[in-house]
């Protein structure tokens, strides 16, 4: 529940010290009974205002080529199960251009703590043969 004290209170500044200290959140203050004021204490101040802790991005894998045609069924695939994964060209977009896209494939990645579902993905849609 919200510390709400009306701003007479201030006169006496150890005890608003104490409260913003004990309760270690902020304190409201009101003037003629509408919202004027908060104050906190510098621990609380701080802890609000710290920068988030960098998330490090989770190690990415090596999972598979395949050409464009199967790059885009691949994506799909890995889209509509939730697994992340980015892609590059082996060639480049200059290359790519220059050589046509037939020469072209595609590399996909995959955080390491998705590879496993990926590769069963890959090995499911990839390696059964034709018949």
């Amino acid at each position: 529940m919200p510390i709400i004290i009306p701003i007479t209170d201030l006169r006496n500044t150890t005890k608003i010290s104490e409260l913003c200290h004990g309760k270690n959140e902020p304190v409201f203050i009101t003037k003629n009974g509408y919202s004027d004021l908060v104050i906190m204490s510098m621990e609380a101040y701080e802890a609000l205002t710290a920068a988030p802790q960098a998330v490090q991005p989770e190690k990415m894998c090596y999972l598979t080529e395949q050409s464009p045609i199967w790059a885009g069924m691949l994506a799909d695939v890995l889209q509509q199960n939730g697994i992340p994964f980015f892609k590059e060209s082996s060639l480049g977009a200059g290359l790519a251009i220059k050589t046509g896209g037939l020469s072209e494939s595609i590399r996909f990645f995959v955080p390491a703590s998705r590879i496993d579902g990926a590769r069963e993905l890959v090995e499911e849609l990839f390696s059964k043969e034709i018949e």
